[in-house]
């Protein structure tokens, strides 16, 4: 279950997002290997991981989704990372900008991850591996004094 923000947290997100900017759309990683027998690494089920990671520079900061597949006949991978750049002189604390990436950044770069892995695992397997609707707070960086065991 997603927290509800906090009003002191949703009025830093609000700022942020009045000053940030969508600087790029970056692709790191986007690659599917098919097999000619049985992948020794499948399980059974199709095991899917995504992940998330945040990074702070000096005028904005980055998040980088990372989703993996291993297949019954192969597996395949996605990196897809977007960028933001903060309106001169706006100085946003870490936490902001990490709630940003939460409630508004990975929801903007998920598309672009569904559409590389639907793509390469499409030319690679012959018919394209569609990553699921993800709800709000499924992916997520851990909050700056949040407790970790929540």
């Amino acid at each position: 279950m997603v927290n509800e923000l906090e009003e002191r947290d949703l009025i830093a997100v609000k700022e942020v997002i009045a000053s940030a900017e969508l600087a790029s759309i970056d692709y790191y990683d986007v690659s599917a290997s098919r097999l000619d027998d049985e992948n020794p690494d499948h399980t059974g089920e199709d095991n899917l991981t995504i992940s998330v990671q945040y990074r702070s520079v000096e005028q904005g900061f980055g998040v980088r989704l990372l989703a993996e597949v291993v297949l019954p006949n192969g597996r395949a991978r996605a990196c897809v990372a977007g960028e933001y750049l903060l309106a001169d002189g706006f100085d946003a604390d870490e936490r902001a900008c990490q709630i940003f990436v939460n409630e508004v950044a990975v929801m903007t770069v998920y598309p672009y991850l569904r559409e590389a892995m639907a793509t390469a695992t499409s030319r690679v397997f012959g018919e394209p591996l569609h990553l699921p609707i993800v709800q709000r707070g499924e992916i997520r960086v851990n909050l700056d004094g949040d407790d970790p065991a929540h």
